[in-house]
């Protein structure tokens, strides 16, 4: 044995070193003892026997060379993620056990945390079992990761701070997309190395489908170094690495053309100069600034100037810190514009902080003090540091571009589906020879079972086979364990035809192991397929170093003449010009509801039945000569929820509110009416502003009911109300009245039992008319003059005894030329 002692030297005055057993007594005596032990009965030294050997070294040498060790083993083992997957070694580890050692699929049954960690402590990561548990908690949190891998069932912590369940309380499984990190192991893609005793194989780097390290992000810190990178959207991630697939020159600044910028979980706003993103994912290295985004509280329908409603917060912020904060800001009376702070945070409406402001406040100087003095404001560490592959397998950290990293994903990913087709060609080409075999022998089958009717065993009976006929041992000793009712004509067709679907299988294999092109064709569609099916809209907004002093969001929108197309069964698009309604595409089955004018700098105000009216940015609707999108992208509609209509509140088509009136709500109003016969007018103002996906409430409705009739009231004078009874009901629009908010409304005609409004015509010319189809598929026609103006809350006209009404007839939508506004 060699004993390696490191001294700290030092010289005399001739420069030479002094002997470093110039210590003390104690040591030489050491010294000699080693010395004596390691001698041979006669007191010669043995030359085979190093037992007792003292190698003298410099202790900074040493010091070094023994700190270095332990600096790779954490930067390779611990701290930094490898570029491939996107995973450190536990969150690895943690992974493939749930995958490959418990089963615990998507579809599987949950078990405890604690099982999960026991078994890779036990297995894989000889580390506290505290640790591996944080590492599982992290992977489970949907405020931590932008596509979380763990579906957890119990307290995995909160946004507001509050610390998770101990692991003897909480249940996991595998969410779907952390199978696609997985999923091709059984092909034999990635290499594997023992564990640390050496008792099982783990994989090296997991086969991941999708770029897994910048869609989720990072977070570590090693010895020297550390990484930081941030979650991006998926579908921004995979259309830049398809765009490097198809034009490998691409740069990090062109890649930027897509990646708009980080994709945080809790949402937040990016205020930094596209310059400095642009160096930051060219480098990597550099900051940003994210800032907690706010808007006027509507709750009550209507945006409170006064109130402020606080909805995402920067990455990595906890709300009840935040609130802290806020409050100590609140108390000590450091802003007296800010009245009162309440946390209306839970799980239906999401993160809602609400600030109190007095009345006449300015609420952007309110914010810009919060965001110097709370947590509101971030900025964020941009290190795009990962281990990169290297001829060793273990990896080297490098700090790299977006380009680096997408192009080190596909040059694994490439490899790796390289490697699942040669596995799959392997396992045809054994199939096909066995397959080769028992066609052979089926020729001369009657041969065969002579041979084997007379052999003395299975060896002999092999040996005599391969005499016979030109099979070797494998063919052989499939054809001698094959079920004897696989030597039927219809069995043996079955083989023939399994041989031709084999080989062509394999033909079609090898044509794409012998094509780059086709391998990085596969790549990318089956980027393409991960992308549609976990694809989803951005949360993180982008804005610039403009939104520190004040941003206004209508200056970036190109202002252009639009229309904006809503169908019955909710999808809505925008095109520029349209000719005539039946001129555009529709979804088979579908029919156009409303077309809206309007500018990209104006809004559109869609009404459902169920009382809740969705105010969109006209510039946010996608521009489409197909079908456009479903509403219910935008917005969170309820089920079974049919459109009623849909407004613009560009001026040129709709008045801007009347400030100058004495109402105490301003015109324009718009008309409700629902089934059971409610009529109500409310104010356009409250609606003019986006809503969130939520939506606004514009009528309450009693049970059972629902909205039938939106319409903004312009001119007309009187409306028509028509029950599916068959009664019309004519009266004047003034008697309908005004509220203030969401309401009931008031009775507009009294209905029978099972009776029920189809339908109302504001009318404000004498060649309007009501047109209906009843239940003999009829069209009727009912003019003013006939039915002359009575009161409100009346019974109406019986126009039929024997025949009701099915439906009303919709007046044509009137188009806008736009030339003629333009010119």
């Amino acid at each position: 044995m060699t004993t390696t002692i490191g001294f700290s030297t030092k010289t005399d005055v001739t420069g030479k070193l002094e002997h470093p057993t110039k210590q003390t007594n104690g040591f030489k005596e050491t010294l000699l003892a080693k010395k004596q032990n390691s001698t041979n009965g006669n007191g010669a030294h043995d030359a085979n026997d190093d037992t007792g050997r003292i190698e003298y070294v410099s202790l900074s040498q040493e010091t070094r060379r023994r700190y270095l060790n332990y600096a790779m083993s954490v930067i390779t083992s611990r701290a930094l993620p490898d570029v491939r997957d996107g995973l450190k070694p536990v969150q690895r580890r943690i992974m493939y056990v749930m995958y490959h050692g418990l089963g615990l699929t998507p579809s599987a049954k949950r078990r405890k945390s604690m099982k999960v960690c026991g078994d890779t402590t036990g297995d894989f990561h000889p580390h506290g079992d505290g640790a591996v548990y944080e590492a599982l908690v992290r992977l489970a949190q949907d405020f931590t990761l932008r596509y979380p891998l763990v579906d957890g069932q119990g307290n995995f912590g909160s946004v507001l701070g509050l610390a998770h369940a101990a692991a003897r309380y909480t249940e996991v499984r595998l969410q779907a997309i952390a199978t696609e990190l997985m999923s091709e192991l059984r092909y034999e893609t990635v290499a594997t190395r023992p564990n640390y005793e050496g008792s099982k194989e783990e994989p090296v780097v997991l086969p991941a489908r999708l770029p897994h390290l910048l869609i989720n992000g990072i977070a570590g810190i090693a010895v020297g170094m550390a990484t930081n990178i941030p979650p991006h959207n998926l579908n921004e991630i995979v259309k830049a690495a398809t765009t490097l697939i198809q034009k490998p020159d691409t740069s990090t600044a062109q890649l930027l053309r897509t990646v708009k910028g980080p994709d945080f979980p809790l949402g937040g706003r990016v205020v930094t100069d596209r310059q400095t993103i642009r160096e930051c994912y060219e480098t990597g290295r550099g900051s940003i600034k994210v800032r907690g985004e706010w808007q006027f509280d509507d709750s009550e329908g209507k945006p409170s100037k006064n109130r402020l409603v606080i909805y995402s917060v920067p990455y990595g912020v906890s709300t009840n810190p935040l609130m802290e904060s806020l409050g100590g800001i609140c108390e000590g009376r450091k802003l007296p514009q800010l009245v009162s702070i309440t946390d209306e945070t839970n799980e239906e409406n999401g993160l809602r902080i609400v600030l109190e402001l007095k009345s006449g406040s300015n609420p952007e100087s309110v914010m810009e003090y919060l965001y110097k003095h709370t947590p509101l404001e971030q900025n964020f560490a941009y290190n795009l540091t990962a281990l990169a592959p290297d001829e060793t397998g273990v990896g080297v950290p490098r700090r790299m571009s977006l380009k680096e990293m997408l192009q080190h994903f596909l040059d694994f990913r490439l490899e790796t589906v390289r490697k699942r087709f040669q596995f799959e060609l392997d396992q045809l080409e054994r199939r096909i020879h066995i397959l080769d075999g028992f066609a052979l022998i089926f020729e001369g089958l009657d041969r065969a079972l002579r041979i084997i009717r007379n052999s003395q065993g299975k060896r002999d009976a092999a040996e005599k086979l391969m005499a016979e006929f030109p099979l070797d041992e494998v063919q052989t000793y499939a054809i001698l364990e094959m079920m004897l009712y696989k030597i039927s004509q219809l069995e043996i067709d079955n083989i023939i035809e399994e041989l031709r679907e084999k080989q062509a299988a394999a033909d079609e294999i090898r044509k794409i192991l012998a094509s780059e092109k086709k391998l990085w064709k596969v790549v990318e569609n089956e980027l393409e397929e991960i992308r549609k099916e976990y694809g989803d809209e951005r949360r993180t907004t982008i804005g610039s170093v403009d939104d520190i002093a004040e941003y206004d969001p209508e200056a970036y929108i190109l202002k252009e003449n639009t229309n904006v197309v809503l169908t019955r069964e909710g999808w809505i698009k925008r095109v520029g010009r349209l000719s005539s309604v039946k001129s555009t595409r529709v979804r088979e089955g579908d029919e156009v509801l409303a077309v809206c004018p309007g500018s990209t700098v104006d809004t559109v105000v869609v009404f459902s039945n169920d009382g809740v009216a969705y105010t969109l940015r006209i510039d946010q609707i996608p521009v489409s000569s197909g079908y456009g999108e479903p509403l219910s992208k935008h917005v969170r509609l309820g089920d079974g929820v049919e459109l009623v209509a849909a407004i613009s509140t560009d001026s040129r088509f709709t008045p801007e509110d009347d400030t100058e009136s004495d109402e105490q709500t301003p015109p324009p109003y718009f008309l409700i009416v629902t089934a059971m016969g409610q009529v109500m007018r409310l104010s356009l103002s409250g609606f003019r502003e986006p809503s969130t996906k939520n939506g606004r409430k514009f009528c309450r409705l009693r049970a059972g009911d629902r909205v039938v009739h939106v319409e903004l009231v312009r001119f007309q004078e009187s409306i028509f109300l028509a029950s599916a009874d068959s009664r019309i009901l004519h009266f004047g629009v003034e008697e309908i009245p005004i509220l203030a908010g969401p309401g009931k409304g008031v009775i507009g005609i009294k209905l029978d039992k099972g009776d029920k409004v189809l339908g109302a015509l504001l009318i404000g010319r004498p060649s309007d008319s009501l047109k209906v189809i009843n239940t003999n598929g009829t069209p009727l026609t009912f003019g003013q003059m006939k039915y002359q103006m009575t009161s409100r809350g009346g019974r109406g006209v019986r126009t039929s005894q024997r025949n009701g009404f099915a439906e009303i007839v919709r007046p044509d939508i009137e188009l806008v030329d736009w030339s003629d506004l333009e010119s």
